[in-house]
């Protein structure tokens, strides 16, 4: 599996962007199954990974060569990776429509973007 890392340089060495869409795809499954393993899928880890899920799907409907959105999925990603003694979770007020996100459904909703 990539890495964050191999993504970041793949994103900036003009890698094959239909290649980084799939790594960043299987990258967001891999963190959302082990957060729930963990017990551990919180509002912090739903909010950043359903905005990195909805980055990637951006970048996919446009159909364009631009990595704007892939590079913000990634930031996405980072972000839910975030320890807890390091969050500030209340920097901004959270909405009842994140907090009742399920497991299930960021699941369905990576797997849409896919096709």
């Amino acid at each position: 599996m990539a890495t964050i890392d191999d993504l970041s340089q793949q994103l900036a060495a003009g890698g094959n962007l239909d290649e980084i869409r799939l790594r960043l795809a299987e990258l967001i499954g891999t963190h959302l199954r082990s957060f729930n393993d963990a017990d551990g899928l919180g509002y912090w880890e739903k909010e950043h990974l359903a905005q990195a899920i909805a980055m990637l799907a951006l970048n996919i409907r446009a159909g364009s060569e631009s990595t704007a959105w892939l590079r913000i999925c990634l930031t996405c990603i980072i972000k839910s990776l975030v320890p807890a003694e390091d969050r500030d979770e209340d920097y901004v007020p959270k909405t009842p429509q994140v907090d009742a996100l399920t497991f299930d459904q960021l699941v369905t909703a990576l797997r849409t973007v896919g096709g």
